[in-house]
């Protein structure tokens, strides 16, 4: 039994006063819940079979499946006045004001790329990201050899080594115009002839 009970009291009482100011539980409708998960968490798109093509407006390159909508897409921004850009696009579904690191994988590289959240008028919240044409951390997409691309919530896609990106970078830091060739040099004519 302690000493001094109502110095017991007067310690404990304003801890037993405190708990009576939290707030209410809140109830949550467990439909709402379930379909906020699905949009939070996709699972990894099945890529086998997809391939890169260049967009209809050929101001792009698109990589999916055939007549359907792309997983991913890059495409040439170009302006009179201004470098040009490239804008890539990630087709999942994001919620409004999400930010995000699109990792990107392959050729040696490692890419973290900053996408946000856009919305669009014919396919909703989607992931996108606009980059100089010539940032470096782009070249992730010029080799030839397998890229993989992880997006938190929309899981890994896999995209198989193809030189159409790299031969699409290059377009659009030209300009939109095509690469020189190297000049050949000139012949040599042969002794005696």
């Amino acid at each position: 039994m302690p000493r001094h009970p109502i110095a017991l009291f007067i310690f404990a009482a304003p801890l037993l006063l405190s708990a009576c100011d939290r707030p209410p539980v809140q109830r949550i409708d467990l439909e709402d819940a379930q379909s906020a998960a699905l949009l939070a968490i996709s699972p990894s798109p099945n890529s086998e079979g997809a391939a890169w093509h260049i967009s209809v407006d050929g101001k792009g390159i698109d990589f999916g499946q055939d007549k359907q909508q792309p997983f991913l897409s890059l495409r040439c921004l170009l302006a009179k006045a201004a470098q040009p850009q490239l804008e890539i696009i990630r087709h999942a579904q994001s919620e409004p004001g999400a930010r995000a690191l699109f990792a990107v994988m392959g050729n040696g590289i490692i890419a973290r790329l900053k996408l946000d959240a856009t919305l669009t008028k014919s396919a909703g919240w989607r992931w996108e990201g606009l980059y100089p044409a010539d940032a470096p951390e782009l070249d992730v997409f010029t080799g030839q050899r397998n890229i993989e691309a992880t997006l938190p919530g929309s899981g890994t896609l896999k995209i198989a080594g193809s030189s159409l990106p790299r031969e699409f970078l290059q377009w659009c830091r030209l300009g939109g115009l095509a690469a020189s060739l190297p000049a050949e040099p000139p012949a040599t004519p042969l002794p005696g002839v």
